[in-house]
Order: structure tokens, then sequence, then C-alpha cells
């Protein structure tokens, strides 16, 4: 499944802004044109992050912060183009070495067999506030 595929492959490859140029070494390019990603407000790359444009400084942005790397990850086809991820990501400061483990879930809406939009849920945002707070100190 094309969810899944990448979530390993941003794992193994980091989050490089160049990805979303090119999608994932040696796989189909996952995301349509005009893909949004939606992030918690309160985290330092919170908001809303449109098109190609937007996807990649979302990825550079969470890239000069921190190494993430997702574990346990579960996928589940929802129906109608809905697909769901549950994992653990872990959050390593690039700036204090520290780790963070938080369970989220996103959900992701498919259109022609390409990702259109991500809905991004922590299980603990304001972890990931203090977090990222403690790691701009």
């Amino acid at each position: 499944m094309i969810v899944k595929a990448n979530l390993g492959l941003l794992a193994e490859e980091g989050m490089k802004g160049d990805l979303a140029d090119m999608g994932p070494a040696e796989q189909a390019d996952p995301f349509q044109n005009d893909i949004a990603i939606h992030e918690a407000e309160s985290l330092p790359y919170g908001g809303d992050w449109k098109g190609r444009e937007g996807l990649r400084k979302l990825m550079d942005t969470i890239g000069s912060i921190t190494e993430l790397t997702p574990t346990d990850i579960e996928v589940f086809d929802a129906g109608d183009g809905i697909v769901i991820s549950r994992q653990t990501t872990n959050f390593t400061s690039k700036s204090t070495g520290t780790t963070l483990s938080i369970p989220m879930v996103e959900i992701y809406t498919m259109v022609d067999g390409k990702i259109q939009d991500i809905d991004v849920y922590y299980k603990d945002t304001k972890a990931m506030v203090d977090f990222f707070f403690a790691a701009s100190g």
C-alpha cells in the first residue's frame, strides 16, 4: 500500500524537501500536485501546508529541527479513498539529542492512487509543544 511504503521510506530517507518533488527513491511519485497537509497549530511547523511547495517547506522545517523515525506502523483502508495510519513516531531533537516517542494517527485522502490530503493527530500535542520548546532553547 502506497501510504505504508512511504512512511517506511520517510524513516529511511529522513525528512527532506526533495521528497516533495520526486517521491521516495525508486518509488512512483505518491503525491498529488495540490496536496494539503494539516498539522496542529501549536507546533513550530503547525498549520496548513499546501501544494508541492508547502510539502517541501514542511519537510524542510521539520527536518531542520528534528530527526523522526516512525515505528509500529499500522495502515487501515477505510474505503472511499480514505486510509488511516496509526504509528509511534520518535522525534530526536537536533539541538539537544533528546527523543520523544508519540503515538499518532494520520488520515490520508487518496485521489487516483496518490495522496491528496494528510490530517495529522498526535496523542499528546502538549508533550510535542514542550519538546519543541526545549529543542529551540
